[in-house]
């Protein structure tokens, strides 16, 4: 059987979305001890109740402030040992944290607030990452005529990850703005690892990319962008964070605020320092350093707050996705 062309070249990349796993990062001691745990008014911080976390992680850029703690101790400073456990996404990571097999996921905020308007309580603990220029973009084929033409994308098949996700937000916002009616598009759900070569058989006619798919994406296939994902009033959108289940949460309180604490300090870092990141990002993805070099990152958050779930479910609703009358303010960890 002939190999696709796209795939061999793209899947050591793009695959690390869903297959790849968590390679080893340096170890703490070779990057010095970090400091005693301590609560934001500089009183020493409650003992967790349980120290071992298993965290849900896609191996992807989204998840450098993880690894930075893991990297540099900050867990262990809180107290904690997490190990991480490569699961297909946010949403199917939810069941397993249901079942007491993890304490932690990182998943995207759509999922999230849709699991908890089914009756899936879940508690935000902290924000995970929100998207910047060119980290997420609608990519076709070079000579498709959509290149910076996104009413170009009316009546086109537009591959998305999964449906009425960030994915079908970004494709109705961008139409909107483009002044083109949202449903004249055919939305089909293509994992991000199948969506090169969907694109380049033709199968659809744009993709929505995430990083690093962006970068291999215009590499291998030469892909041209029609519009970056975000854009007019979804600049910066909230994309993911970590969750915990309800009962964990009101059960081990000072655990998570450990694990709070060390994912804002690591947040910190990582946007303070994104040559770190990309320095990191070989040990924790499939990406080469070349790769990791080039492609755009998230802007990393921390402390999670009420007005960044109220940000994604307003437009959840807005678009029919989502219907009124979930209490969004009672959905952060306190």
């Amino acid at each position: 059987m002939k190999s696709h062309p796209f795939r061999i070249v793209a899947i050591p990349a793009i695959a690390i979305l869903l297959l790849a796993g968590c390679s080893a990062a340096p170890s703490p001691s070779q990057i010095g001890s970090p400091p005693p745990a301590s609560s934001p008014d500089g009183s020493a911080a409650a003992t967790p109740e349980i120290a071992d976390l298993v965290v849900s992680i896609l191996p992807i850029i989204d998840l450098a402030p993880l690894h930075i703690a893991i990297a540099q101790g900050l867990f262990e400073a809180e107290g904690l040992r997490v190990s991480t456990e490569v699961l297909a996404g946010g949403a199917a990571a939810i069941p397993a944290l249901v079942a007491g097999d993890l304490q932690v996921t990182f998943g995207a905020w759509p999922s999230f607030l849709k699991a908890n308007a089914g009756g899936i309580e879940l508690r935000a603990v902290a924000d995970g990452d929100a998207a910047a220029p060119g980290f997420t973009q609608f990519l076709a084929l070079p000579g498709s005529d959509l290149e910076g033409n996104p009413a170009g994308m009316a009546g086109k098949k537009i591959a998305i990850n999964t449906l009425g996700n960030l994915g079908e937000l970004a494709v109705r916002w961008a139409l909107t703005e483009a002044g083109v009616d949202p449903d004249s598009v055919q939305l089909v759900e293509i994992p991000f690892p199948d969506m090169g070569a969907a694109l380049e058989s033709g199968n659809v006619d744009v993709i929505w990319a995430v990083e690093p798919g962006v970068t291999v994406a215009k590499s291998v296939l030469g892909a041209v962008v029609v519009v970056d994902s975000y854009i007019g009033p979804m600049a910066g959108f909230p994309v993911a964070g970590y969750q915990v289940t309800r009962q964990f949460a009101e059960r081990y309180p000072n655990t998570v605020a450990a694990f709070r604490r060390a994912i804002t300090a690591a947040a910190a870092i990582a946007r303070a320092s994104p040559q770190l990141v990309t320095d990191l990002a070989p040990s924790f993805t499939s990406l080469t350093p070349e790769l990791a070099a080039q492609i755009s990152l998230p802007v990393y958050g921390g402390t999670i707050e009420a007005a960044t779930l109220h940000r994604v479910y307003d437009l959840l609703v807005s678009f029919g996705i989502m219907a009124e009358g979930l209490d969004v303010d009672a959905l952060i960890a306190p």
